[in-house]
């Protein structure tokens, strides 16, 4: 029998562990090479994130930009470049060329032609002619500083949305419009002067905003290209006055005003005309919930001596003009929360928001530019009062969370809500008015809790002068313009 010698052995041995030594660097090998490969697929998967949201935010500039200008109190607004209403067919742009560049987005051989306006409207953008007009971008007109680079967005276009634009039958009449623009009433979006639409919204005339449409193009210094695109509408509170004066909740307490000659009139005194709706149906002088206690309430003061009812007219009631408009009041003016929605949606696009206790607004607008204020107070408006006095003219919309104390010749054309402790307490008068509407609810208790319901109004008044109250739908609308612009939808347009 042959023996096995040791060395036969240890070369066995030799060879699988030079095979095992093998295996393993390949292993390694591939595991360092997979993390390679993945540390590279990782940074190209950065890079293309960091790219897209650069050219994202890029183009974001620019409609924010655009949507900024179109209101009226920007420092660079738009103004007369943006025809009110804009006509459909009708292309205004924003440009924003980088140094030595030339952005002409109506030209088909410029490296930043608009073909995407084929795809909404039918027709190339190099077809527009004069119906195209540019301006530059605020950063343009700022001349900044040599070597200081800008957004990198290079247009942004402005047009009248319609439903050719959107590709969508916004009336559902069967017919993709291409002619007639498209209109936002703050809840609804129709077409403008369609007989669908008009009797789906009767109240077309009034209260109603153009919707925009804003496309932006951005394209980054490395060849990454982004478009956005959003449409917008003037802010729209979507308030309804059922009333010239109205006391939202029952059981109001009414001290009548009671000099010669205050009046309290709801027939419509809009002028009609190029900037005011026609005159609407009257209204009654004071509108009241609660049925026939709480208009006994306010009929009752007011024929105590001295007897004033025939200065309340209006709504086709006898004198003095006072109805139950429960039934017209919607459903977001019912409720103390729904109200204090309404504020708050009011406030966060408000001029200025001033903390009562307050003597005094720091504007009180024009009629060309009216303002929106609100009187308000971290107590959720428990001492958000305001006390005006001497000779004030106010426009726009005036929103008092607190008592409202006027005295003296105080009037305001547009709307006052005294929305929170529902507190009027006037004085004096002089010969100033109210034209518009007033509108007068407790929703928080003295400490500024809400209530679970409506509490009990208050409008104490003593003298009066030649103060009164008018509803005029012109003054109520002209308080709406000038508002900022919301953001309707938004979209991200593929390449």
């Amino acid at each position: 029998m042959k023996a096995i010698r040791g060395t036969d052995i240890n070369e066995s041995q030799e060879g699988v562990a030079l095979l095992i030594a093998i295996f393993v660097l390949m292993l390694i090998s591939i595991v360092a090479l997979s993390m390679l490969l993945s540390s590279g697929m990782e940074t190209s998967i950065a890079g293309n994130y960091r790219l897209a949201t650069q050219s994202y935010y890029a183009a974001f500039a620019g409609l924010e930009e655009a949507r900024g200008r179109l209101w009226s109190k920007h420092p660079k607004a738009l103004g007369a470049l943006i025809p009110n209403p804009l006509p459909v067919g009708t292309v205004r742009y924003i440009i924003n060329p980088a140094a030595g560049e030339v952005v002409a987005p109506t030209n088909a051989a410029n490296a930043f032609y608009d073909s995407e306006y084929f795809q909404e409207f039918g027709v190339q953008a190099s077809t527009l002619g004069a119906n195209a007009q540019t301006t530059p971008s605020i950063w343009g007109l700022a001349a900044p500083p040599a070597g200081l680079p800008g957004p990198f967005y290079k247009w942004v276009r402005i047009t009248a949305k319609t439903e050719q634009s959107e590709n969508l039958d916004i009336d559902g009449n069967g017919v993709i419009d291409a002619v007639n623009p498209i209109y936002y009433d703050g809840l609804h979006q129709y077409v403008k002067g369609n007989p669908v639409s008009l009797a789906l919204f009767p109240n077309e005339p009034t209260g109603q905003k153009q919707v925009y449409r804003l496309t932006a193009m951005a394209v980054l210094p490395n060849g990454a290209k982004r478009m956005l695109q959003t449409d917008i509408a003037m802010m729209l509170f979507n308030f309804k006055f059922p009333g010239a004066l109205t006391l939202d909740g029952k059981n109001p307490n009414y001290q009548k005003p009671t000099s010669v000659p205050f009046v309290v009139n709801g027939n419509d005194q809009s002028p009609g005309g190029a900037n005011c709706p026609p005159p609407g149906a009257s209204l009654p002088a004071v509108g009241v919930v609660g049925g026939n206690a709480s208009i006994n309430t306010v009929v009752s003061d007011i024929q105590q001596n001295p007897n004033r009812s025939p200065e309340y007219t209006g709504g086709g009631l006898p004198t003095p003009s006072v109805g139950d408009v429960t039934s017209s009041l919607p459903t977001t003016e019912s409720s103390p929360s729904q109200l204090e929605a309404i504020v708050a949606q009011i406030e966060s696009a408000a001029d200025y928001v001033v903390q009562g206790p307050a003597t005094s607004l720091p504007d009180y607008g024009t009629a060309a530019n009216p303002v929106t204020v609100v009187v308000d107070s971290p107590n959720n408006g428990a001492t958000g009062n305001l006390t005006i006095s001497g000779n004030v003219t106010g426009y726009g919309i005036l929103v008092v969370r607190g008592t409202y104390s006027p005295s003296g010749t105080v009037g305001w054309n547009g709307m006052v809500l005294v929305i929170g402790q529902g507190n009027i307490q006037g004085s004096g008068g002089g010969n100033n008015s109210y034209n518009g509407a007033v509108f007068i609810a407790q929703t928080r208790d003295a400490s500024g809790n809400l209530l679970n319901n409506l509490g009990a109004p208050t409008f104490d008044w003593s003298g009066g002068g030649g103060n009164g109250i008018f509803y005029n739908s012109c003054s109520i609308a002209n308080a709406s313009n000038n508002q900022t612009y919301r953001v309707l939808s938004f979209s991200d347009i593929p390449e």
